[in-house]
């Protein structure tokens, strides 16, 4: 018999076999649009015909999952905000499981309760799937599948890549200048890029001269920083957020041989 289970508190994870209809039709407007793919499986379209509107989906062993929410609320920074956000699981065409926020979002100035849930990822090393918020902050944890068990936990402190070659730690919502020291610690190298950033990327990243692995930053919006890691077998690209340069997300590439 499968088994579901969350390791998160705010998130709950149950055992479902029917698929509730939308609350509402789940019209997405123009400033939202981006939020859904351009593409669906035939089973993404089998939600979006109960009137939800898909956010994501992933294959997860010999699952299917698929993200979906019942509307967006439009906000600043090109940012949308999930209503009655779910995450459901398919074994085949029949619905088994449904993750989703134990309490309400009220919106950005809503402290207490938890993010709804947004799209879902593959892991890079193949171990299950990364697991977001919407609007997008960092990951809320990752779901993962063995044998008959299902289970949402928090985000592995480290993941394997390039068969086994690299390893790449846990640094989301970490201030880049901590991420570094951790990074080092693992065995990354900063990575001087090959068109040495201007005056302007260099003040906005708030570097001196011995951080050389930095290379652009956006002087709009929410002030995106670039930048690059290295070992003898994979480069890794780190993007941050804000002015304190907080890690929103990165990713490994392997080398290749």
């Amino acid at each position: 018999m499968l088994q579901v289970a969350s390791d998160l508190g705010d998130y709950a994870f149950v055992p479902l076999r029917r698929l509730p209809r939308s609350p509402e039709k789940g019209v997405l407007d123009e400033y939202c649009s981006g939020y859904r793919p351009t593409k669906l499986s035939p089973l993404a379209r089998s939600v979006e015909s109960a009137g939800w509107i898909v956010m994501s989906e992933a294959p997860l062993g010999r699952f299917h999952v698929v993200t979906f929410a019942s509307g967006f609320d439009p906000g600043t920074s090109a940012l949308c905000f999930a209503r009655n956000a779910n995450l459901a699981v398919f074994d085949g065409p029949a619905l088994v499981a449904l993750a989703y926020a134990k309490r309400p979002y009220r919106g950005p100035d809503d402290s207490e309760n938890p993010i709804p849930l947004g799209r879902v990822e593959s892991l890079e090393d193949g171990t299950g799937l990364l697991v977001w918020t919407d609007p997008p902050g960092v990951p809320v944890g990752e779901l993962h599948v063995s044998g008959e068990r299902l289970r949402l936990t928090a985000r592995s402190p480290v993941h394997a890549y390039c068969r086994g070659e690299a390893s790449a730690p846990d640094i989301y919502g970490r201030p880049i200048t901590f991420a570094r020291r951790i990074l080092l610690a693992r065995g990354w190298q900063p990575h001087r890029p090959a068109e040495v950033p201007d005056d302007l990327d260099r003040l906005l990243g708030d570097t001196d001269a011995d951080t050389v692995e930095l290379e652009a930053c956006s002087g709009t919006g929410d002030g995106y920083c670039n930048w690059s890691y290295r070992t003898k077998a994979a480069q890794l690209h780190v993007i941050t957020v804000g002015e304190d340069h907080t890690v929103s997300s990165y990713g490994v590439e392997c080398d290749r041989r």
